[in-house]
């Protein structure tokens, strides 16, 4: 195809920016591209208009067929919900040879035939990086009836480098194409985080829109001073210190003018609303069919907050990367002091170079801002923006300093020490503790010690201990117990367990299909029987690792702040009925970090009946010189506004939910976070200027909450 090379694109824009002219910063230069080249360029993978050949399709927990709709032949599947995907892959058919290099994405066209809301998940190739299928696939929300068409692009940007340069440490990488888009060989779609059977067709499988081709000369330093992509301009770029400061100044003066929501009181609490008890801390109550919280004045509170309000949070490598910034300063320059050695980061290039050196950006433009005193001045700032913004709650991983202000409710967080772990478990964050370990109950015990910043203190709403756990599908803990050594604490506690109810392992073996010759050949042995055979001994120890872990954390934390609420461990990905409600008998609140379009219609297993916060979710969008928009994605700011204020108000109609944190306050740096996090998920940028569009629908949202809430 035709190169081009030109100033970047927008993502979701197809109209090309012809530029005849040098650009000394960017040194990127143009020729013309037919825009037809781009647009109608298209190869369809699947329509099923001739049939399919049944060999290359592989049914997970699902059925299918082919039958006819208005628009033609459609593929309908049909899932059950034993596993927690299931659904179809679809491999390349015999005499096919997709190459989709060059294209920028594949659609498909999706229909919910069922009776229930759904998600139908579409995955582009298998790549066996997680990170890379995860980064080649979308999903949608799909009501009884609906269609949808999902889209998953292959590159970061709509352009791309030719021939790929090296760029490290970075999801979400300018002109990166994502994985070897020859090696794509199938695709697949499913129910996501099933628990119900459903019904869904698939049509029109085809990759569309021919990506741009750069040089990629020239492109060497992209970062600017201020730790801003340099290659491109967009709305509220900083282009120097006299900008940053004039901006800065007309915030102020418009935060001065607005005096924050109406009828609420010194902690946010609705004071429009019924007086309940006051117990001079937070606590929960159902009121009218639905859970509040209620504030320490005896006022109806719903937790509106933002995560990790902090100037500590985004650094981001340098070591290795001096080349990709313009500036990095010298020993001895004012801008020196914000260099850090960092240990962070479990994934990604710098998994395996710690210490490194860091550098954060975000800190230097603050003192650009404000000089010497920048860190108050942040401090202040952010409760000011805060109660101007409607946000009643400062939440997960933010400044001590600024949340014993005690100017804003704030989340309590306790991370339990390093525990002795299930060897042969595996999650996303590591292997799961060792609950049967005796050294857990002591760490965690110290743990709370060493992190009670909060006990006691009636501006804080509870604690959060521990973080996006893996859980993993139901047994799956077990199974990992099994393959640990006979040392494990967790599996001699399993066999003891066995040895209880069968009495001799003959009587095991009979029931697991296994053929051990002692107790101490199952101890000593990491071979695992099948699922099916041993599931209900699976899933029996797997719901008591569950209440064991629970029960220990809530008696832990007991020990340090008994008055104030447990916010449980921020569920995160897909859970299961025995472990919500194993931890729903220990926690105060249940939390989850739901990166969703809507949570309006999620809940807890039946028999559940128990207040929820979501404890994360985010829109990004790439418009403003990011190339990662995160978990979810919107078109542009103003996209990301809309989609808060939806995800809000669905929340608040949800009668089980409490609260919902944002994350987070600032941007992750465009060159990223220790382990490749670039995300655009910020109510404000790198230089600590609001997204005003988003934060418009912030105000908008946040200001009207309590009176939303009780009337619908």
């Amino acid at each position: 195809m035709t190169k081009i090379i030109s100033k970047v694109i927008q993502p979701f824009t197809f109209l090309l920016l012809i530029i005849t002219s040098c650009s000394i910063q960017n040194k990127i230069y143009a020729q013309k591209l037919d825009k037809n080249e781009i647009d109608t360029a298209e190869i369809t993978l699947f329509d099923f208009e001739n049939g399919i050949d049944k060999t290359t399709i592989i049914a997970e927990d699902a059925a299918y067929t082919l039958t006819k709709s208005k628009k033609g032949t459609v593929l309908e599947v049909a899932t059950d919900y034993n596993l927690s995907k299931p659904g179809i892959i679809l491999k390349e058919p015999k005499g096919a040879h997709w190459d989709l290099s060059g294209y920028y994405s594949v659609k498909a066209d999706v229909t919910n035939i069922g009776t229930k809301e759904m998600q139908v998940e579409f995955y582009v190739g298998d790549d066996p990086d997680g990170l890379v299928k995860w980064y080649c696939s979308d999903y949608v929300d799909l009501k009884p009836n609906e269609s949808k068409t999902i889209t998953v692009y292959l590159a970061w940007s709509p352009w791309a480098f030719e021939p790929q340069i090296e760029i490290n440490g970075m999801r979400g990488v300018p002109g990166k194409i994502k994985t070897n888009l020859k090696a794509i060989k199938q695709v697949s779609f499913n129910a996501r985080y099933a628990v119900s059977k459903n019904k869904f067709t698939v049509d029109n499988v085809r990759a569309v829109q021919k990506l741009e081709i750069r040089d990629p000369k020239g492109f060497f330093p992209f970062v600017d001073k201020y730790g801003q992509y340099k290659h491109k301009d967009w709305k509220g770029k900083i282009h120097s210190d006299k900008e940053l400061k004039e901006i800065t100044k007309l915030e102020a003066e418009a935060i001065e003018k607005n005096s924050g929501p109406k009828n609420q009181n010194k902690y946010g609490g609705w004071t429009a609303g019924p007086q309940l008890n006051a117990t001079g801390f937070f606590r929960t109550e159902k009121h009218n069919g639905k859970w509040w919280m209620v504030d320490p004045e005896g006022r109806l509170f719903w937790t509106n907050g933002v995560n990790c309000v902090s100037s500590k949070a985004p650094t981001t490598g340098v070591e290795y990367r001096e080349s990709y910034f313009d500036f990095l300063p010298k020993e001895g320059n004012v801008f020196s002091e914000f260099y850090s050695k960092s240990s962070w980061g479990d994934h990604g290039f710098y998994k395996d170079k710690k210490p490194y050196t860091a550098y954060n950006f975000y800190q230097a433009n603050l003192r650009r801002k404000y000089g010497d005193d920048w860190l108050s001045e942040f401090q202040n700032l952010a409760h000011n923006r805060l109660r101007d913004w409607g946000i009643n709650t400062i939440g997960f991983v933010s400044d001590l300093e600024a949340t014993q202000q005690h100017r804003t409710p704030f989340v309590g967080s306790v991370w339990i020490l390093k525990t002795p772990k299930i060897v042969g478990s595996t999650g996303y964050w590591g292997p799961f503790h060792d609950v049967f370990d005796p050294e857990f109950e002591k760490i965690v015990n110290k743990s709370m010690q060493t992190q009670k910043n909060g006990a006691g203190d009636p501006w804080c709403i509870g604690f959060f201990v521990d973080n996006e756990l893996s859980w993993g599908d139901i047994g799956s803990l077990a199974i990992g117990t099994l393959k640990s050594p006979a040392s494990q604490p967790a599996k001699i506690e399993f066999v003891k367990d066995l040895k209880s109810k069968y009495g001799s392992i003959n009587k095991l073996n009979s029931i697991w299909k296994t053929n051990h010759t002692s107790w101490d050949d199952l101890l000593n042995t990491t071979t695992t029987p099948k699922f099916e055979d041993a599931k209900e001994d699976l899933t029996t120890f797997y719901g008591k690792i569950a209440d064991t872990y629970f029960r220990i954390i809530k008696e832990g934390l007991n020990t340090i702040a008994p008055k104030q609420n447990y916010l449980g461990c921020r569920f995160a990905w897909a859970n299961n009925d025995i472990v919500l409600t194993a931890a729903s008998k220990y926690m105060d609140i249940m939390s989850f970090n739901k990166y969703e379009y809507s949570v309006e219609n999620i809940g807890l297993p039946e028999g559940v009946d128990a207040p929820i916060m979501i404890g994360e979710f985010d829109f990004g969008a790439l418009d403003r010189g990011h190339f990662h928009y995160g978990v979810k994605l919107a078109k542009n700011q103003a996209e990301r506004g809309s989609m808060y204020k939806s995800y809000i108000e669905g929340a608040l109609r949800n009668p089980l939910i409490v609260g919902a944190h944002w994350f987070q306050y600032n941007d992750e740096p465009f060159t990223a976070r220790g382990d490749g996090e670039n995300y655009n998920v910020g109510f404000v940028d790198i230089c600590d200027n609001p997204y005003t569009e988003l934060i418009d629908k912030v105000r908008e949202t946040s200001y009207k909450l309590y009176e939303y809430r009780s009337e619908n």
